[in-house]
């Protein structure tokens, strides 16, 4: 594996285990059952795109790079303080999309900056970006 194709799928693993963190947070936190159901949704993408970019490592005997312990506690405590005073699904839904839209374009930044990463790799990338891209989208009916 060159190292442009596992530099792209840690940032697939790292963009995704951001989103299945705070998603699974939120489910703790929200209310609203329609919501509720997207964020299922959501968690799922995020599930299957990482398991995949760790398979596709683990095949190359590389160990996925996630995101360092202080990265998950900083997020962790960013959602908890965003919404102890709104639980509504409109913040959840404006957090979510602010997240989504960062880690779009993370993802755009990783697939220019590798232009030899193997197919496999940009394929996935690219379906995580457009799952990002998606989800952005649908959830301005919360909004």
């Amino acid at each position: 594996m060159n190292e442009q194709t596992s530099v792209l799928l840690n940032e697939v693993v790292k963009n995704a285990e951001m989103g299945k963190n705070t998603i699974r947070q939120l489910l703790g936190i929200a209310e609203d059952e329609r919501l509720k159901e997207h964020l299922h949704r959501q968690l799922a993408t995020y599930e299957d795109l990482s398991s995949r970019a760790h398979a596709m490592l683990a095949v190359e005997g590389e160990t996925p790079q996630g995101q360092s312990a202080f990265t998950k506690l900083n997020a962790k405590m960013g959602v908890a303080m965003q919404t102890a005073m709104d639980k509504s699904p409109r913040k959840i839904a404006e957090m979510l999309i602010e997240g989504s839209n960062v880690g779009a374009t993370d993802l755009t930044k990783a697939m220019r900056d590798a232009p030899e990463a193997g197919p496999g790799a940009m394929a996935l990338a690219q379906r995580l970006q457009n799952a990002e891209n998606t989800y952005a989208q649908e959830l301005n009916a919360f909004l």
